[in-house]
C-alpha cells in the first residue's frame, strides 16, 4: 500500500515538470525558479506552496500504525465474522415461531425482526466476501462494519423474545451469539479506522502536490504569449432602416381629412 502511494505522487509530480519545461522551450526563453518576491523587470510574485514536514516523507512502515492488519491478519479475523454469522443462522432454525406462545400483536413482532435479521445477515455475508477479495478496500470494509452494525439490534430483540417465551439454553446460545457479533465489531473497527486514515492521508499530499504542479505552471505559462495589447477606440457605425418622422405622418393624415 505504501509502494501504491509513492508511484501515484511520484505520478503526478512528473507530468507538472515535463510541461513546464515543454513550455518554456517552446517560448523560447528557460524557465526560472519561482521566488518569494517580484523581480526587478516587473514581473508577477509568485507564491511559495510549502508542504507540511509530516508529509514531505512518507511513514517509514505502516506496521507501526494504529490498526495496520497483515492481509493474513484480516483474512482470518473475517474468517471469525463467518464463523459468528454461521452461529446466528444455525440458532434460527431452531426457532419455530408457531409453537410459541405469544400473543398475535407479540407474535407479528417476532415474524418482523426474524425477517429482518435473516436479510440484513444476507447482506452483511455479500459485504464480508466482497472485502476478502479486497482488504485494502476502505468501502467495502465499511460496508462490512455496517453489515455487523444492522445484525445486532434485531439479534438483540430476538433474544430478549426468546427468553421469554422459550427455555433458557436457547438464550444462552442467543446471547453468546449477539456477543460474539458484537466482539467482530469491536475488532474490526481499529481496521477500519486505519483504511481511511491512510486514505486521506493519500489525498492530502495529492492536493498538495497539485497546488505545487498549479503555482509552478502558472509562472512558466506567466508572459508566454506576451502581454495583452490595448485597443484602440472606434466610433461604431449603426446601419438600421430609417423610419419617416412622425410628424410629417401626422400632417398628411391631416390634409386627407379636409
Amino acid at each position: 500500500m505504501r509502494f501504491l502511494a509513492v508511484v501515484i505522487l511520484m505520478g503526478l509530480v512528473a507530468p507538472c515538470a515535463g510541461t513546464a519545461q515543454t513550455s518554456g522551450a517552446a517560448a523560447g526563453w528557460n524557465t526560472p525558479k519561482p521566488a518569494t518576491r517580484a523581480p526587478a523587470s516587473g514581473g508577477i510574485e509568485t507564491e511559495q506552496i510549502k508542504i507540511p514536514e509530516y508529509l514531505q516523507a512518507p511513514p517509514r512502515s505502516m506496521a507501526n500504525q494504529p490498526g495496520y492488519m497483515e492481509p493474513a491478519q484480516t483474512h482470518a479475523l473475517l474468517t471469525n465474522i463467518w464463523q459468528a454469522e454461521s452461529r446466528v443462522k444455525d440458532l434460527l432454525t431452531q426457532v419455530h415461531p408457531q409453537s410459541l406462545k405469544m400473543p398475535p400483536a407479540v407474535l407479528a413482532s417476532f415474524n418482523g425482526n426474524l425477517d429482518m435479521l435473516r436479510r440484513n445477515l444476507a447482506d452483511l455475508e455479500k459485504s464480508r466476501e466482497q472485502f476478502a477479495d479486497r482488504v485494502d478496500s476502505e468501502y467495502l470494509g465499511f460496508e462490512t462494519y455496517a453489515g455487523i452494525s444492522a445484525v445486532l439490534p434485531p439479534l438483540d430483540q430476538l433474544t430478549l423474545m426468546v427468553s421469554r417465551y422459550n427455555n433458557s439454553s436457547l438464550n444462552t446460545e442467543f446471547n453468546q451469539a449477539w456477543n460474539e457479533m458484537l466482539t467482530m465489531q469491536h475488532l474490526l473497527k481499529p481496521y477500519l479506522a486505519f483504511l481511511l486514515r491512510n486514505h486521506d492521508q493519500i489525498v492530502l499530499i495529492m492536493e498538495s502536490n497539485f497546488y505545487g504542479c498549479q503555482n509552478e505552471l502558472n509562472y512558466a505559462m506567466h508572459d508566454a504569449n506576451g502581454r495583452a495589447q490595448p485597443m484602440r477606440n472606434v466610433l461604431p457605425a449603426f446601419k438600421g432602416r430609417r423610419r419617416p418622422p412622425k410628424k410629417a405622418e401626422a400632417g398628411n393624415n391631416t390634409n386627407g381629412k379636409h
